[in-house]
Order: C-alpha cells, then structure tokens, then sequence
C-alpha cells in the first residue's frame, strides 16, 4: 500500500523538485529520457535525463523523438475506430473480409476482437521478416499461407492473449478498406487532426532529425542495441515526442478524434482490463487509462487519470519499466510517497 507522503519534509517542497529528485535519486537508478505530465490545459513537469547519444555528449531535450514501440496501438485503435465511424469499416466484420490470404480457422474472428486482443488467432510476430514498411501486406500474406492449417488458441471474443499479430493484421485491413498506406492513414486519420507534427514511422535506416538512440544495459553499463529494421508496422512502429503524445492524449480525452460514444466503447474493459486499444484499470484509487510501449531501446507508457492528470514516459533505456515510474510519479502528484521497487513492491498494482 503506497502511503501518504510526509507533511514537514518532502510533501512541502514544490512538485517539480519532488519529481526531480525521485527521477535523479530512484533506489533502482537515475531515469533517463523524457518525463511530461499535465493536467487538463497546464504542463505541471517536463524534462529530459540523460544521453540522447552517449558517443557524442549529446543530452535528451524534451522536444527529442523516441521509439514509442507499442504505444502505436492506441492510435491504431483510434483510426480503425475513425474509419468505423465513416462506415469504412465495421467492427462485426471477419478478418477474412479483408486478407488475400486467410487461414479458414481465422474468418470468425472480428475487427473487434484484433481491437480487444481476443482474436484467438496465435501471435505470429515473430515471423514476420523485415520489409519496407509499404510492402507489410505481402509479409503477412506469406506468413498467413504458412498457417493455412492452424486452429485458433480460443474462441474469439472469449479470451485476452496480447498480440502484435493482432494490430498487423488490423493495419492490413485498415490499407484494404481505405485503399492507402498505413502510414497514410496515420497521418490523415490521427497526426494532422491532433496536431501532432513529429510523430511518424520509425524508419531505422532513415535520417530523422531530433531522433535519440536507444541503449540497453549489461553488467550496469550503457550498451548500444543491435540497428535493425523492427517490421512492428500497426503493432508498434511509430517514433514520437512527449508533446505529441500529449497532443493526442488531448485530442482524444476531448473528443476530436472519435465521437463520445466510441470513446466509451474503447475504454470499456473487457477481458484482461483491455478495451479497444487501451487497458483500463483502478491505481492509486484512482482510474486511469494507459499503454505501454516497448521496441529495441526504447520504453514508454502513457497514462491519463480520470481527474484530467496525464503522465508520459519516454526512455531510451530498453530496460526502463516506464510503467511504475509512472506510478511512482503519480503517487507523487497525488500527494503519496513512492514505491519502493528495490523492495518487490509492485507500484502499478490495481486496487481490489
């Protein structure tokens, strides 16, 4: 159980040299990235720890891109649920509606179950080779036609299996029912309208200016990751900012991007606290939606509380849990003290 921060010591000092100290002094290691939180239309803390590049002595700027890994979904999620709302596409439909190659075990599953993670069908990232993000489709064409003969894990709609699989698959239906690019499609369906201008695909190969680089850690020490060509596409492609993430939290929370009813229908949870692109649980007594991301040196989470408080992580540590750091910086917003990790406390634990 988190407890209440004390009231003559660190609970009187001003939020941002709270979170500060707790991001440079954490029991398990100084932070490094980009933390932004807001409330409503006031940015209460935004900063940048440590290297963008370590070669170069160069430091993360707030304003720097990261790779966001699987915080793609949510805006994934968002587009398919705008192209819904246009009668493009309709949640009942059957994937094998759209796939030029479909395993017949695979036709009952449902736009809406790839949304929610309850496809059933197996997670077959992993064979998924690296390609220009433009020829995706003709990757899962051919993984599909390895599986032709393959069962579904369950019955769809009836269990949550977290898949990447599940949101490829949703990019490709998303290309054949709108006729453009995903990219595209992001662009025009989210990007353009919540204002955000440095989100976009995460090219590995590509220049892409304000670009940090992703490490990991060995034996405590900084390492760089292996470069290559991440082929995450629908499922957790995407680089972005902490103010373009905040962009689009804002536009979503206002209902800019989908109308208030699909807002509901997306942040209803269903099996696994999961709705349609976001998980949906009680921290802190409080209840918040969230996502978190993660691709080869880089985390990320995303958090927005009921009472309009929204916390982004950026790291391009691969080993950062950016999600209970984002607990940990909620409880101190919040007026809590931080958990203590080092100790096997869980910050992030939903409440009964």
């Amino acid at each position: 159980m988190v407890a209440t921060a004390s009231g003559s010591g660190a609970a009187q000092r001003p939020l941002p040299e709270r979170l500060d100290a707790y991001l440079r002094g954490r029991p398990d290691g100084p932070f490094m990235g980009v933390v932004l939180i807001a409330r409503g239309p006031t940015i209460l803390f935004e900063r940048g720890y440590g290297p963008a590049d370590a070669d170069l002595g160069i430091a993360v700027e707030p304003s720097m891109r990261f790779g966001i890994g699987s915080l793609t979904k949510p805006m994934t999620a968002t587009a398919v649920m705008r192209l819904v709302e246009r009668g493009l596409m309709r949640l009942s439909d059957p994937i094998g509606d759209y796939l030029r190659v479909c395993p017949p075990a695979w036709r009952s599953a449902t736009i809406r179950d790839l949304l929610s993670h309850t496809s059933g069908i197996p997670d077959l990232f992993g064979e998924m080779r690296a390609a220009p993000v433009d020829s995706t489709r003709g990757v899962i064409d051919g993984v599909a036609s390895r599986h032709l003969g393959d069962s579904l894990l369950a019955v769809p709609g009836s269990k949550y299996a977290y898949s990447n699989f599940n949101y490829c698959l949703l990019g490709y239906a998303m290309e054949a029912a709108a006729h453009a690019s995903w990219p595209e499609l992001m662009a025009r369906e989210v990007f353009a309208p919540a204002g955000m201008t440095r989100t976009a695909y995460d090219d590995v190969w590509q220049i892409m200016p304000g670009r940090v680089r992703g490490y990991r850690r060995a034996e405590h020490q900084l390492r760089h990751i292996a470069y290559h060509d991440h082929a995450a596409y629908a499922a957790g492609g995407l680089l972005s900012t902490a103010r373009d993430l905040l962009a689009f939290d804002r536009a979503f929370s206002s209902g800019r991007l989908v109308a208030d009813s699909t807002m509901r229908r997306m942040t209803t949870p269903g099996p696994g606290d999961y709705g349609l692109g976001w998980q949906m649980i009680t921290v802190l007594g409080r209840h918040q939606r969230n996502h978190s991301g993660g691709t080869g040196g880089f985390a990320s989470h995303l958090v927005h509380y009921d009472d309009g408080t929204t916390i982004i992580v950026l790291s391009n540590d691969e080993e950062e849990s950016a999600k209970s750091t984002a607990c940990d910086l909620a409880a101190i917003v919040f007026g809590l003290a931080p958990s203590r990790r080092d100790r096997g406390e869980n910050p992030c634990r939903p409440d009964p």
